[in-house]
């Protein structure tokens, strides 16, 4: 027979710990937070949309934060070799300053509550996204269907996807098709051209979304707009052809 074995158990330092400790605490703070406001049917997939943006919310703000360390860290070591630190501490004032402009862009858009739900036609929802672009963009199709959410968030949302194809289309007409598919209604929001990102996905970061020349917060916050209807938006490049989906669930009849 083999002896007993020992168990070591190592304890986690607090250096390692408190970032996750924090996380989790900042996840549960803000689902409780927006819990209240969510309609029942889209309460799931609004709170993993809530989860993904603060997921990379709290990647692209530890480099703001890393570069201030960074600097600090610099100022002392300048101040031991008895020289000036000012140049190491605006710097590192710059970058505080881009953290809380990140902060604040991010925390606004997760505390606005979704406002009050309808139940409206889609197509007119699409008709008036595309008219405020004031011509530029076309409309083909329709669904005839109607969904449910707060009509001048979800408008806002469609239009943030039609700017930023607009933007990016220059003289070539942007198009707006109206589909139904499986359940769902979907305008796809199409345009020549080609992704500055090779991961779309980038586009919904707050960081990247700070770094575009008119992107401000339009698409971290169409995507939070959508999933408090139950739906969700994305972004892929196509060929030579950009396209950006919005897709919400048809209201029974």
């Amino acid at each position: 027979m083999t002896g007993a074995r020992s168990i070591v158990r190592v304890k986690p330092s607090r250096a390692t710990t408190r970032p996750f400790l924090s996380y989790d605490a900042t996840l549960r703070r803000v689902s409780s937070t927006k819990g209240a406001y969510l309609r029942e049917s889209a309460d799931s997939t609004a709170s993993e949309a809530r989860r993904d943006f603060l997921r990379r919310f709290f990647h692209d703000l530890a480099t703001p934060l890393s570069a201030v360390a960074l600097h600090l860290e610099g100022a002392d070591r300048r101040v031991q070799r008895g020289e000036d630190p000012s140049e190491s501490l605006q710097i590192a004032r710059a970058e505080l300053a881009r953290a809380f402009d990140l902060f604040e862009r991010a925390r606004e858009c997760l505390v606005s509550p979704p406002g009050e739900a309808e139940t409206f036609a889609f197509d007119a929802l699409v008709d008036s996204a595309v008219g405020s672009s004031a011509g530029a963009a076309a409309i083909e199709g329709r669904t005839g269907g109607r969904v449910t959410g707060n009509r001048r968030a979800l408008e806002a949302a469609l239009y943030a996807l039609i700017a930023n194809a607009v933007e990016a289309a220059g003289a070539a007409t942007v198009r707006v098709r109206r589909e139904r598919i499986n359940g769902f209604l979907r305008a796809v929001v199409e345009n020549p051209g080609r992704l500055a990102v090779s991961d779309p996905e980038r586009l919904f970061s707050p960081q990247s979304a700070g770094a575009g020349r008119k992107w401000g917060m339009g698409l971290p916050r169409a995507r939070l707009q959508a999933a408090d209807a139950g739906g969700r938006i994305w972004v892929e490049q196509t060929g030579d052809q950009v396209i950006a989906t919005l897709e919400l669930p048809e209201e029974n009849a």
